[in-house]
């Protein structure tokens, strides 16, 4: 999708001013030119795609920022980028960090690319199918970055339309039950503008039933179980997807666009100079495991997920890396793996985890969904005598998605949402101040507002 960010780049749509979220293209002229046909939305659409490949986020960084901020991963390289990531794996990052400040420019880069589509198309005749779609596509992202906005920071400006700099100057950190608000929205929208599925080269993009799904994880977020289960439950019947009954299928990187995966976010390797799509290695090190002990220590024996989680070495390079996330570098010294946004996995899951909030029922179909995972990865299943409560199952069904979920950026949400972060990182031997459960806004967007009313700093940095 590199190609259409090339091209916005070319038009001055990609490119930011350095202050205020990065929320208004340098040429205002150039962008009401170039949204003109439905191919100039396609492309548009692409670069809002480009966003999520980010090494700011899915691309790398998010790696850092989740997954190795909770029990899963550790960094053990505090010398590397002057302690950048080690300093968020170990819970002493400052306001400063530059981690921080270019996610948190990079999604709100994204959000700018969906708005402007948003607020341009109505406008353009074209297929009215093909303007559905499209407009699905970018409330899809859209509500997926502030989804990873408010988890990672809380308040975050709700910024719903293309502004100019003095528009920015106005904006707020909005509470959360307003962010949430709009990502049910535009989730809800995405739904019914969406296909199901598609053919050909627009294999991947996203589909109603991503973002079925990915409204339910939001509900069960904000724990509107009620709200989670008829949503999760169509995509679990629609019969589009399955678990596959192998897991290390799910992530070869010859067998892209499984069954299993809900939404990815693409990646390709060996394309090479300033339209490359590829990534470096995710979890590749070369100074030892860098692989939490006690996420090994959690698979029962004989899980067939556990060889996922092994370090082994990558041809051609000093670094090992997990086998979940294995493949061999291109002539252009990248690897292509997709990331895993949202599977079905994770779906049934959630979907067992929803079930048993609203009501725990003995061996009912909570059980099932759970067990249905369990099966797949070859470990006996539960019965209600082991899990005889409803705080019983919610454990269990928390436990499972680590195991089921490791390295896919789930688990240090996981544990925020379900306010066990602070006891499960005592056992990895690091203590996190409670007011860390959220990242400090980054230091440069509270010097630039510098207004500690409408846009403070989170509480304790």
């Amino acid at each position: 999708m590199k190609n259409a960010f090339i091209l916005l780049c070319g038009l001055g749509l990609a490119a930011c001013q350095n202050d205020f979220l990065d929320l208004k293209p340098q040429s205002q002229p150039n962008v009401d030119n170039f949204y003109q046909t439905a191919n100039d939305f396609g492309n548009a659409v692409n670069g809002a795609y480009d966003a999520l490949q980010s090494s700011n986020q899915y691309g790398g960084d998010f790696n850092t920022l989740i997954e190795a901020r909770g029990d899963n991963v550790l960094d053990n390289d505090p010398s590397s980028n002057a302690g950048l990531r080690y300093n968020i794996d170990r819970f002493i990052e400052p306001t400063t960090n530059t981690i921080l400040r270019d996610t948190w420019g990079s999604l709100y880069t994204g959000i700018n690319r969906c708005n402007l589509i948003l607020d341009k198309i109505d406008a353009v005749a074209m297929d009215a199918r093909l303007k559905a779609r499209y407009k699905g596509e970018a409330q899809f992202i859209r509500a997926l970055s502030y989804f990873n906005l408010v988890r990672l920071w809380g308040k975050v400006p709700l910024v719903l339309q293309a502004g100019t700099t003095t528009d920015a100057r106005s904006y707020v950190r909005n509470e959360v039950t307003e962010v949430y608000a709009a990502i049910e929205k535009d989730l809800t929208d995405a739904a019914a503008n969406l296909p199901a599925s598609y053919t050909g080269a627009d294999i991947g993009r996203a589909t109603s039933g991503a973002a079925k799904g990915l409204l339910g994880k939001v509900y069960v977020t904000e724990k509107k179980y009620a709200q989670a289960v008829p949503v999760l439950r169509e995509v679990i019947t629609s019969g589009t997807y399955r678990l596959l009954p192998n897991v290390a299928d799910v992530f070869n990187v010859a067998n892209k666009n499984n069954a299993e995966i809900v939404f990815a976010v693409k990646f390709r390797k060996g394309v090479g100079g300033s339209l490359t799509e590829g990534h470096g290695l995710w979890y590749g090190t070369n100074i030892g495991d860098n692989i939490e002990p006690t996420l090994r220590a959690a698979y029962p024996a004989g899980d067939k997920r556990l060889p996922l989680t092994v370090q082994i070495p990558v041809p051609s390079n000093v670094n090992v890396v997990p086998r979940k996330f294995y493949d061999e570098f291109s002539a252009t010294n990248d690897v292509g793996n997709d990331f895993p946004v949202l599977r079905y996995a994770d779906v049934l899951l959630l979907y067992a985890e929803a079930l048993n909030e609203v009501e725990y029922q003995a061996a009912g179909e909570a059980f099932q969904r759970l067990n249905e995972v369990r099966t797949r990865a070859g470990v006996a299943t539960y019965t209600a005598s082991q899990l005889a409560t409803k705080e019983a199952f919610r454990t269990a069904v928390i436990n499972e998605r680590r195991l089921e979920l490791a390295l896919e950026n789930d688990r240090w949400f996981d544990l925020v949402r379900t306010g066990t972060a602070v006891d499960a990182l005592k056992v990895t031997n690091i203590t996190v101040p409670p007011y860390r459960v959220v990242y400090p806004i980054p230091q440069s967007e509270i010097d630039t507002y510098n207004n500690p009313t409408a846009f403070p700093q989170n509480q304790g940095y």
